[in-house]
């Protein structure tokens, strides 16, 4: 199978806004690709303004799309529960690590993702317009269940603010700070 990379003279990124929002040398790669009627494999390319990657191969008579959609490390950093934290209470208050290690655990107990894949399979034959169309019905199927992950992460941080508050810590908003 052919390797093409698409983002050779991007970097990483082949894309702009979207996924399928391509640069044009990125988007010219792709064309050919799909034009040789040979086989390949775009290796995971990114898009500069998202935390978004994706991922053609066009094997055994079948074109393979997949949108692997990002929000922020929720294991590797509390970015994400700080996020979460900020619209739960609009405060930015510092959590002790038994919170933020009880938020992950019920993260991971909920299997709350910080990451959703889709894909589309599409007839080898796709042409350049099929593709875009694939990415983007997948790159919104992955935003919008990172949302609902989000949301429920939401909930999650809620539950252990009611808690907190309950043992007299202080959740005030910056405004309410000033006053």
């Amino acid at each position: 199978m052919k390797e093409i990379d698409i983002a050779e003279k991007t970097g990483i990124y082949a894309s702009k806004w979207g996924i399928s929002d391509f640069y044009d040398e990125a988007e010219q790669s792709l064309r050919d690709a799909l034009a040789s009627g040979e086989d390949f494999d775009t290796g995971w390319f990114g898009c500069k303004k998202e935390i978004n990657y994706a991922q053609i191969v066009r094997e055994d008579g079948k074109t393979t799309v997949s949108v692997c959609c990002h929000m922020d490390d929720l294991w590797e950093s509390e970015d994400l529960i700080y996020d979460a934290l900020w619209e739960v209470t609009k405060a930015e208050n510092e959590l002790p690590e038994e919170i933020i290690d009880s938020i992950r655990d019920a993260a991971i107990d909920d299997r709350i993702d910080d990451s959703s894949t889709w894909t589309e399979v599409l007839p080898s034959s796709a042409s350049f317009d099929d593709v875009v169309k694939a990415l983007d019905k997948c790159e919104a199927n992955a935003d919008a269940e990172n949302t609902g992950m989000y949301k429920r992460l939401c909930e999650i941080v809620h539950a252990h603010v009611e808690y907190m508050k309950e043992q007299g810590i202080s959740f005030a908003s910056p405004e309410e700070d000033e006053m």
